[in-house]
């Protein structure tokens, strides 16, 4: 099954190629590290996924199955060895060989379902290592979202503590009444408690990339850039390919060979024996003993076909299951695209409409203030709602870098752009 995307991959992430800078852990966390020490966010996610327990754990299910599957491929049955002694009336003495024929084929049914656990095993760890990269590069994702919200507080309170001396100044010459000047103490409170919150949600999110990888690091990379998405073209993604899928059909393929092999198990195998002996009769008399022994077990009480019908129903609910996984991935890929593309536009509109106003504002009401033509209260509430704009526009990016990376999950592409941002 293919879907048709809205723009093309290689324009998408070729679009992408962001580079990464740390950030310091201070309180202010303003001070980004010069380019030469910059980390990669490539190399970041390969660390993690080099040691992640769980993908360690998902290897080693994979290297059972493996061993699994070899074991299957050997012989079902080992040859026996007989060894007899009676002395009676007579003395006899033999030895013997017996041997289990695999007569219905039940080592290449066994073998077969062996071969399709390694498929699924090979594709559940797939799919391991691409949840693991998709959930850390969301959470660097909101980690950057915060970080920026925590810039924007601490220029915040700058311009609060310069309102707040300025307008301490203008109160003691005279030119400002104690009510404006308790407004400015009031707007210094008010952004040293929104930075409180924003210091709030950093430790959350950070405390997040700490148990993704592991690592308590006082330094995190920051993505830098924008993605950048092509025209529409069209391009086409092999739903089959996915891991999700593979994992779903080499499960299906495994229950299907389990009602051959249920069927094979149900069949009795006979045994062939051989055996050579001496008889002596007491009066040294000796005569050589030789035998051919063939046992075939009866399946008269119980001829097992509970488990052929249990197997296919196994069959049946894990081709269900796939079918259903098929169309949930098919509807998440067309959704993401979707979303990535809305956000890509929204945040166009953003920076043609109003990003470049910000800075232009805030002067302009710093200007209009000093002048006197507005007051201390109509100043703070106006400059309020420019930085309330810019938080909002970095929720924007911050949804625009989100669901690139969801898109880059649903397209199992991750590992794609991150070989490409190196």
């Amino acid at each position: 099954m293919k879907i048709h995307f809205l723009a093309p991959i290689g324009a998408i992430w070729m679009g992408l190629m962001g580079l990464i800078v740390p950030i310091a852990a201070s309180e202010e966390l303003s001070q980004i590290t010069a380019q030469s020490s910059r980390p990669l966010i490539s190399g970041f996610v390969q660390s993690v996924l080099e040691r992640h327990p769980s993908i360690a754990a998902a290897q080693a299910e994979l290297e059972a199955a493996i061993s699994r599957a070899d074991g299957a491929a050997r012989s079902i049955y080992n040859p026996e060895l007989e060894a007899e002694f009676e002395d009676a009336d007579s003395t006899s003495k033999s030895v013997g060989i017996s041997q289990a024929l695999d007569w219905s084929g039940k080592r290449g049914a066994r073998s077969a379902t062996a071969k399709a656990d390694v498929v699924a095993a090979k594709a559940a760890l797939q799919l391991v290592q691409k949840s693991i990269a998709n959930s850390l590069l969301q959470a660097l994702s909101a980690h950057q979202s915060v970080f920026e919200q925590l810039q924007l507080a601490n220029a915040k309170i700058r311009l609060a503590k310069d309102f707040l001396e300025l307008a301490s100044t203008r109160n003691t010459a005279g030119d400002l009444s104690q009510s404006e000047l308790l407004t400015a103490h009031l707007s210094l409170s008010q952004a040293m408690a929104d930075r409180a919150q924003v210091m709030t949600d950093m430790s959350r999110v950070r405390q997040r990339l700490t148990s993704l990888s592991g690592e308590q690091k006082e330094v995190w990379p920051l993505l830098v850039g924008l993605p950048q998405f092509g025209l529409l073209t069209g391009s086409d993604i092999q739903l089959d390919a996915l891991p999700e899928i593979r994992l779903a059909v080499a499960t299906t393929d495994g229950f299907r060979s389990r009602i051959l092999l249920a069927n094979k198990m149900r069949k009795a195998d006979p045994t062939i024996g051989l055996r050579i002996g001496q008889e002596s009769d007491g009066f040294g008399g000796q005569a050589t003993l030789f035998g051919v022994r063939l046992s075939i077990p009866l399946q008269l009480r119980n001829n097992y076909s509970q488990s052929v019908d249990a197997a296919r129903s196994e069959a049946l609910g894990a081709e269900e299951r796939t079918r259903n996984t098929r169309r949930l991935l098919a509807a998440k890929v067309h959704s993401t695209t979707e979303r990535a593309l809305a956000s890509q536009r929204a945040w166009i509109q953003w920076q043609k409409n109003g990003a470049s106003q910000l800075s232009a504002q805030r002067e302009l009401l710093k200007t209009l203030w000093e002048a006197g033509e507005i007051d201390a209260v109509s100043y703070l509430i106006q400059l309020n709602q420019t930085f309330d704009a810019e938080a909002a526009s970095f929720e924007l990016k911050g949804a625009l870098w989100a669901s690139w990376f969801e898109w880059l999950d649903a397209s199992n592409s991750s590992h794609i752009w991150l070989e490409a941002i190196q």
